[in-house]
């Protein structure tokens, strides 16, 4: 089922969808939350959809890559959207699609005698110098009624954070849910995660409208959902290209994918048409600009079209 799958849906793309003279450069780090265009790529659906996958070890590389105009979108967490349109007042981005919402794939890792947020006052964390990994700080301090000055705040990109921790250069970790195992044999335990924030952490393929026309947005839309749908009805089948491609062990995917909603047709309509991104936006942006984390973004053209989203 999955060979008849993947050749029909391969002859559509070189039938309808033939690559324009320039391929939609699209950024992303290798997170689970993203894998329907990694596997898309995979089985060599992306180039006859006229897309080109780019991938970068760091969200900061994805968000550099943007602002340089070396993409024409990308795959990014809501609150990192939000900053990237801050900081690059020359970008015209819309939010084509909701990809997945976090609830637990994103966590707090701790080692004795660290076992609730207030315990974390004096110590050393390690979380990665983005726009989420400073919103999850921000939003674990709340929780712990702690300010940044109770913590030591080390800046450390996700793939150093279990061999920092396993040197004890940290006592605490944000990240991934991916990382618990390999945090958890060290020691660690996961004191908090995205389960306790509903509905803050999501993740958005973003366009710049000036690169990405109307048409392209919408063959995007359509390569997504044709790989996510191949990926849940053949998954013994493919979280082996996955486990390959994403670096993830057969566990670190379950307990991640675990931890993730993602972003099929119904999560989608329930995001645009129900109004729940448009409040997610104005209460996440009210927040950052009180945290000093935004300076202030307009945020009313973030939100695609009904012409784009076909709502």
């Amino acid at each position: 089922m999955f060979r008849c799958t993947t050749v029909l849906l391969l002859l559509i793309a070189l039938l309808g969808c033939q690559p324009d003279s320039e391929a939609i450069r699209i950024g992303s780090n290798r997170w689970l939350g993203y894998a329907p265009i990694y596997l898309a790529d995979d089985l060599g659906w992306t180039a006859p959809s006229g897309v080109r996958l780019v991938e970068y070890p760091t969200t900061t590389g994805v968000l550099r890559g943007f602002r340089n105009g070396m993409l024409d979108a990308a795959m990014l967490t809501l609150d990192e959207t939000l900053a990237l349109q801050d900081s690059a007042a020359d970008l015209d981005l819309e939010i084509i699609l909701i990809t997945n919402v976090s609830a637990g794939a994103d966590a707090l890792f701790a080692r004795a005698p660290v076992v609730t947020l207030a315990d974390l006052r004096g110590q050393r964390i390690g979380v990665e110098n983005t726009a989420l990994g400073a919103y999850f700080l921000s939003r674990v301090l709340d929780q712990a009624q702690l300010t940044i000055d109770d913590l030591h705040v080390l800046s450390l990109p996700v793939h150093e954070q279990a061999e920092a921790f396993a040197a004890q250069r940290v006592d605490a970790v944000i990240t991934f849910a991916s990382e618990g195992p390999a945090l958890e044999r060290q020691g660690a335990r996961r004191i908090f995660d995205s389960r306790q924030l509903p509905g803050e952490i999501i993740d958005v393929l973003v366009v710049d409208r000036e690169r990405v026309n109307t048409e392209q947005r919408q063959r995007l839309r359509a390569l997504w959902f044709d790989a996510l749908r191949t990926w849940q009805d053949n998954r013994t089948e493919v979280d082996p290209r996955l486990h390959a491609r994403l670096g993830l062990t057969p566990d670190e995917l379950d307990v991640t994918l675990g931890g993730l909603l993602m972003g099929d047709g119904s999560v989608n309509r329930e995001w645009f048409e129900g109004g729940q991104l448009r409040q997610s936006i104005g209460r996440l942006s009210q927040y950052m600009i009180e945290r000093r984390l935004l300076n202030g973004v307009r945020h009313d053209r973030l939100i695609a079209s009904c012409e784009v989203i076909k709502c």
